[in-house]
């Protein structure tokens, strides 16, 4: 993590990446297939506020927590993801919209 972390801090661009960053607002029009969207608990860049956020404007899409996880869940609970996106592809199977 340590190690990731400095490597992070001492990109190029991340400095131009993170201010960007701060101004962007979700503008486009919402899907309209089955939407998931996952959410690391102990995600410490996109905090939990910013999902309320996703949920008022994604309010169709299934918002699902992923307990435990951080920004990088698919390296903290492979299978949960795993998991997550197989609920999601077999809700549209059946033509549920998430």
């Amino acid at each position: 993590m340590l190690g990731d972390l400095q490597a992070m801090a001492n990109a190029p661009a991340f400095d131009a990446v993170a201010q960007a960053g701060r101004s962007y607002r979700f503008r486009a029009t919402p899907p309209t297939v089955p939407t998931t969207v996952a959410w690391g608990t102990r995600d410490r860049i996109l905090w939990p506020r910013q999902a309320k956020v996703a949920a008022r404007l994604l309010p169709d899409a299934r918002h699902v927590p992923l307990p435990g996880c951080g920004h990088i869940p698919m390296q903290d609970d492979p299978g949960l993801v795993a998991r997550t996106i197989l609920a999601t592809c077999r809700r549209s199977e059946v033509g549920v919209r998430a």
